[in-house]
């Protein structure tokens, strides 16, 4: 699992040239010039190409070719020899792009995904920023595979390269020819589904209105030239039902809200256009599936809070990314808070009860089940084989009372996404008794994932070369990408990077979760319980003893961060560093605070009306003469700080 960073709007377009590409709905499709110079390796100076950063052990070769006279060769015998080939090119911030290369590979050894080309930003200075990284090839017994991948780069980039390059700790020999990357021309509007927010379901009776964020953000559109037409539509007999016209769009996001009167029971299509006002014609939909449900409510699902519901009861998923599964390490594993797991070795049926017996919850994997990629299963032969494998496995364990979701993509890239959206869709189809989770290292393109999950999570794994603040600064991103309209179950690091010379400490995981719950997290599964007990250089035992300390801490404090009765509203004067939210619960305000930075910091709170108990570490506390509660957060400090108002 690797790192990006947040991409902003994307670029705007003049409309005249997308009007073409509208009208023939090619969107999502590269267009324009190949960015890389010196592309096919043709161009060599010295034996090495042109153009290019070849480092000793890449060359041209003239012997393995796709295309052309040349390739770029490396061969590499020493699996602690890491280099990459690479070269700037000029992206635009906040530009959509393709990254698209052909490899070849022969005696490829080591435990990673192979051969690949990965194209990373930098900001002011030159400072990493985030990357693309698709995943490699290493198949030795075929020909040339296409390596591909779609990104965005982030708005406050300040220069790019792409590098060509064998993944970490492998050996052998690789070739690459005919790499491109050129821009990525997206559809001209995309609609996230805001309410209702979980699978288009209507079960509230109260329910008046569906709500929609639309982003017209390559469109330049002066005002008075396009507007918005929302409507409901019945899907039994296309007879609209409710429907809303908004004016031109001139900002890049637009929410629009659309009352509905009381529906009959069944399904609907929440249809958005946006059409030219000069002419009428569409110049682009999308269709949302909503279904009008009465009765009793799933055994597990997602509430209007974003609270997964487990037997009728709020759940704050608590867990560990494991391998497989066994009776021993359950043992161990139920010493901690925990309540659920994620193994990547997707549990057979007596493992799921030793799950159950544990009085454990699991999130099932089938995030493997997409022919092609490393790690998929053998009987899955042909990408035809994929919907009879999803079925058949949800369906064998969408009874089981340990079930709480289904793992379904582990950062998969943009160029699967009809793949990924149609694997929702199977499980939709056969389970609606569960939702599903994927957890992408993609920050920047959440949104562009929406349709393929109904919990969405991201992996920032900062430590040690990064700040702790990574954490609640990808978990407010991924927020704010789903519109604070899906379920977030964060991913925090407590692992350590092979090859680096420290995991985190017990301060840096403590500031790193709690940033995440800071920014709205719903739920925390940490990286992960294999590692922690397969790290030689720090014992199993001390390490488990921090991660169970952390996760009781925030165990302690789950009926707060489940509670939802309305807030007072407060006043919170604190430095960028702070990441703050707030909880009403029995009668009392819960404040949370939490410093990312590794110096001290002052908050100042202002509360309405008179308290009546103000209690920190502990302790009653008084109110400065001005009113203010001043709170002092030492380095990487958490505190709650309970109000009785």
């Amino acid at each position: 699992m690797r790192q990006t960073i947040k991409n902003a709007v994307a670029a705007l377009l003049v409309l005249a040239v997308f009007a073409p590409c509208i009208a023939a709905h090619q969107w999502d499709c590269p267009v324009g010039p190949n960015l890389v110079r010196n592309p096919g390796f043709e161009e060599v100076e010295d034996g090495r190409p042109s153009d290019w950063w070849a480092p000793e052990g890449y060359g041209s070769d003239e012997d393995v070719v796709r295309g052309g006279n040349r390739s770029l060769e490396f061969v590499n015998r020493d699996p602690e020899r890491y280099l990459l080939c690479s070269q700037g090119i000029d992206l635009e911030p906040g530009g959509m792009y393709e990254v698209r290369a052909y490899v070849k590979t022969a005696g490829i050894a080591g435990d990673d995904s192979g051969a690949t080309v990965c194209v990373e930003w930098q900001g002011a200075g030159g400072k990493w920023m985030g990357g693309h990284y698709p995943e490699g090839r290493r198949d030795d017994a075929v020909g040339w595979h296409e390596v591909r991948g779609v990104f965005q780069v982030p708005d406050n980039a300040a220069g790019a390269a792409i590098s060509c390059y064998l993944r970490k700790g492998m050996t052998g020999t690789a070739w690459w020819d005919d790499v491109s990357v050129r821009r990525w021309r997206q559809r001209p509007m995309d609609v996230l589904l805001i309410s209702p927010n979980y699978r288009g379901w209507i079960v509230e009776d109260s329910q008046d209105s569906v709500a929609a964020r639309v982003d017209v953000a390559q469109m330049e559109i002066d005002e008075g030239t396009a507007h918005l037409v929302m409507r409901l539509v019945s899907a039994s007999d296309e007879a609209t039902v409710a429907e809303r016209v908004v004016g031109a769009p001139t900002d890049s996001t637009t929410d629009v809200r659309l009352p509905v009167p009381d529906l009959d029971l069944g399904p609907y299509w929440l249809k958005t256009r946006l059409v030219s006002t000069a002419t009428g014609e569409t110049m682009d939909e999308t269709v949302h599936r909503l279904e009008r449900k009465a009765g009793p409510r799933p055994a597990c699902y997602i509430d209007e809070h974003n609270r997964v519901v487990v037997d009728g009861e709020p759940f704050f998923p608590l867990g560990m990314y494991w391998a497989g599964v066994d009776e021993e390490q359950l043992r161990v594993y139920t010493e901690g808070p925990f309540n659920c797991l994620m193994p990547y070795g997707s549990p057979d049926r007596e493992q799921m009860d030793l799950i159950e017996e544990a009085g454990l919850k699991v999130i099932h994997s089938i995030k493997d089940f997409y022919y092609g990629t490393r790690w998929c299963p053998d009987f899955i032969r042909a990408e035809a084989d994929e919907e009879g494998a999803v079925r058949r496995r949800v369906r064998e364990f969408r009874d089981h009372p340990a079930l709480l979701a289904w793992y379904l993509n582990d950062e998969r890239p943009l160029s699967m996404l009809p793949r990924l959206e149609v694997h929702q869709r199977w499980v939709e189809e056969e389970d609606p008794n569960h939702p599903t989770w994927i957890v992408l290292y993609q920050v920047g393109d959440v949104r562009r994932y929406a349709r393929t999950f109904d919990v969405i999570g991201t992996d920032p794994y900062p430590i040690p070369d990064h700040p702790p603040a990574m954490a609640g600064q990808w978990a407010s991103m991924t927020r704010e990408a789903v519109a604070d309209a899906r379920a977030i179950w964060m991913v925090p690091q407590v692992f350590r990077w092979p090859e680096k010379e420290r995991p985190p400490t017990l301060d840096e995981m403590r500031s790193m979760a709690w940033q995440c719950i800071a920014e709205g997290a719903d739920g925390l599964i940490f990286y992960s319980w294999f590692d922690l007990r397969g790290d030689k250089r720090f014992p199993f035992d001390r390490r488990w003893e921090e991660v169970k300390q952390v996760a009781r801490e925030i165990h302690d404090m789950i009926p707060v961060l489940l509670a939802v009765d309305p807030l007072p509203e407060m006043a919170v004067s604190a430095p960028e560093a702070v990441h703050w939210t707030a909880r009403s619960h029995e009668g009392s305000v819960y404040l949370l605070l939490v410093n990312d930075s590794r110096e001290p910091v002052s908050v100042g709170v202002r509360f309405p009306g008179r308290l009546r108990r103000v209690r920190l570490d502990g302790a009653n506390v008084a109110l400065g003469g001005d009113g203010v509660l001043t709170i002092e957060l030492e380095p990487l400090g958490v505190k709650i700080c309970r109000v009785e108002t």
